[in-house]
């Protein structure tokens, strides 16, 4: 199912067909992409709105990550959501990028979402 199209993209649910379950396994089987975020922790309830991204390393550099983002950031606030939030592993420098590239601001270090660890916080805030 598509969520999302953008000029170059379609952004849609992973299925279980053999193909996106043997790219859902290469992405996270290797050692750059080793350290996933952990999980949330669903107990301490949120109304915040995160947009991320995990890419395999045959489709970095090609701007895929923040024409994602971005599309799926203005759909967001134009829901009248007031904010949408990325949180990166410190020292993700591509990461930070995208965030910054999507006009998010940095505004300091969470631990409240992902099992206490310390992540990069960037906020986007819609304009009035």
């Amino acid at each position: 199912m598509t969520v999302l199209t953008t000029e170059r993209l379609n952004i849609r649910d992973w299925t279980a067909e053999p193909g996106d379950l043997a790219r859902i396994y290469d992405i996270y089987s290797r050692a750059e992409l080793l350290k996933p975020l952990p999980g949330r922790d669903e107990r301490v309830p949120t109304t915040d709105i995160e947009v991320g991204w995990h890419l395999h390393p045959d489709s970095w550099g090609h701007g895929y990550a923040t024409e994602a983002a971005r599309a799926l950031a203005a759909r967001e606030l134009a829901t009248g959501t007031p904010r949408v939030w990325a949180v990166v592993s410190p020292g993700n420098t591509a990461s930070a990028a995208v965030a910054r590239r999507l006009g998010m601001a940095y505004v300091g270090r969470r631990t409240d979402w992902y099992g206490g660890e310390e992540l990069d916080a960037f906020v986007l805030r819609a304009t009035p």
